[in-house]
């Protein structure tokens, strides 16, 4: 089994970019042109998958010396961090020698659903809102106009993901 994948190296503000790889029972990070470490995996002291981290991050000590490498890149997106969670899953399963899951845990899954509902419902909130002070007789013509736009603005972002999601329904039912 083979296994690559980009990670930051270290903690807090300090951390470096580069290629995390698994092949021939072997462990392998390069950032800068450079080898960091290229060591049999039974040669590793300690690896440690933080709680906090929910196996999208682990702390390996090699050589005496402490090693933080995270699937999900500083600054990171929704989507960045979903997919830095299931890749760490799977490179979680393949250090300790286990079957990969398939998906991402139901926890994870219901979380990203109650965030794009959450999403949905502010954008269509805002929507109404907005629409509510344009059609006010007595506000300002530009304050009326800017609030239209808005509104339009708003509720063609609801329904964008509103589609993303029913898209996604779809592709999960093939």
């Amino acid at each position: 089994m083979q296994l690559t994948a980009p990670v930051e190296c270290g903690k807090y503000f300090k951390a470096d970019r580069g290629t995390l790889t698994l092949a021939s029972g072997k462990l392998r990070f390069d950032s800068d042109g450079r080898s960091v470490f290229d060591v049999p995996l039974s040669s590793i002291q300690k690896i440690v998958w933080h709680w906090y981290s929910f196996s999208a991050a682990f702390e390996a000590t090699i050589a005496g010396q402490n090693y933080f490498l995270s699937f999900i890149p500083r600054a990171a997106g929704l989507n960045d961090w979903y997919n830095g969670l299931v890749t760490g899953r799977r490179w979680r399963a393949a250090l300790e020698g286990k079957k990969a899951l398939e998906h991402m845990p139901l926890a994870a899954r219901l979380f990203r659903v109650l965030l794009r509902i959450g999403q949905i419902f502010v954008l269509g909130s805002a929507a109404a809102v907005w629409l509510g002070v344009a059609m006010d007789p007595a506000g300002s013509t530009l304050i009326r106009v800017l609030s239209g736009a808005s509104s339009v603005a708003a509720a063609a972002g609801g329904i964008a993901l509103v589609v993303q999601g029913l898209r996604a329904l779809g592709r999960s039912r093939t």
